[in-house]
């Protein structure tokens, strides 16, 4: 199992160097810059520290695990501390040259909105929602010919859809993220990209329910819990994270490495230095002014809550009840072997 821990070292390696690349040029290592600051040594300077940091780590991890000094477990629980450690002091060495070089003063802030996004909005392809159902419904209809008593895959099943769902619909209405100095290009782009993270987020879907329910086929004795079925189990789940990979990789964050549609002239304005409403690195945000619930991430193809907005304390506590439920058994998990 060697070979494994090693492979997740460098999957863990490759999943921090790529942030910050994928990461916009306004946005390095989630500090709001002006664009014509995007350059500046310091910010080079961040970037060449914390790759040498991710290698060097990967290089002492693989070498640590070899000579079996830590348990594999903890080898990768400390490996992404120290990566984490290093992406905050990244963040730190930009935001201080930042702020002592005044780097936003005499630009003209602004923030910019696409209405269209409200009359013309982006509208989910439910219809790519239809093989999570399908797969659903197969795995009601195998175990009721089966005589199955074990239904808790069917409920992760079901859970999926659901949360699947929701998680379209919130993303589809959350701010977008649109840059006032480019404000069509960047709209256009955003749009695009919202289009392919709702279409990957409904097929994802699908996925999962496809690896349930060769679970639930394995639960119930249908099939034998061998090496090759296994394998063909998180197949679709392998599929699913190559193509948000590839999705992440091409669009980058909020969709910036999209080809432009058309040329547009710079505008005389910056985004807005938002910097004070972003915690943990560009990891948390939290404003009381902000109407929206779900905003997008400074680094990530992803959206966190609004911790600001008296909603996401909600799903939070909720999330928190599930979790202590599961922790006390009284929600069970689908597992192997009944």
């Amino acid at each position: 199992m060697t070979w494994l821990y090693l492979a997740l070292i460098a999957f863990t390696a490759a999943a921090f160097a790529s942030a910050p690349a994928l990461a916009r040029p306004t946005l390095p290592f989630g500090v709001r810059i002006p664009a014509r600051r995007s350059g500046e040594a310091v910010v080079l300077l961040a970037r060449r520290r914390y790759n040498r940091g991710i290698g060097a780590g990967a290089i002492v991890a693989c070498v640590v695990l070899l000579f079996d000094w830590l348990t594999p477990e903890v080898v990768l629980l400390v490996l992404a501390g120290i990566y984490s450690l290093l992406g905050c002091l990244a963040h730190r060495s930009i935001a201080a040259a930042k702020r002592e070089e005044g780097w936003y003063s005499g630009t003209r802030q602004a923030v910019t909105t696409d209405t269209s996004l409200r009359s013309d909005p982006v509208r989910p392809q439910w219809l790519l929602l239809t093989p999570a159902v399908v797969l659903a419904v197969a795995t009601v209809a195998g175990g009721w010919f089966t005589g199955a008593t074990d239904f808790s895959t069917v409920f992760a099943q079901i859970l999926v859809i659901v949360l699947t769902s929701l998680m379209t619909v919130a993303i589809s209405r959350a701010r977008p993220e649109i840059d006032a100095a480019q404000p069509s290009v960047s709209a256009s782009r955003y749009r695009e990209y919202l289009h392919g993270v709702l279409a990957l987020l409904l097929i994802s879907a699908g996925c999962v329910n496809a690896t349930l329910l060769v679970v639930s086929l394995q639960l119930w004795g249908v099939v034998d819990t061998t090496v090759p079925v296994t394998i063909v189990a998180y197949l679709p789940l392998a599929a699913a994270f190559i193509a948000w990979i590839g999705f992440t990789v091409r669009a980058g964050d909020a969709g910036h490495r999209l080809p432009r549609a058309g040329d547009e002239p710079e505008t005389r304005y910056e985004q807005r230095d938002d910097d004070r409403h972003w915690y943990a690195a560009g990891m948390v945000y939290l404003n009381r002014n902000d109407p929206a619930l779900l905003v997008h991430r400074r680094v990530g193809t992803y959206w966190t809550l609004n911790l600001g907005h008296p909603i996401a304390w909600v799903v939070l506590a909720a999330v928190a009840v599930a979790a202590v439920l599961t922790g006390f058994g009284v929600v069970t998990l689908p597992a192997k072997g009944g």
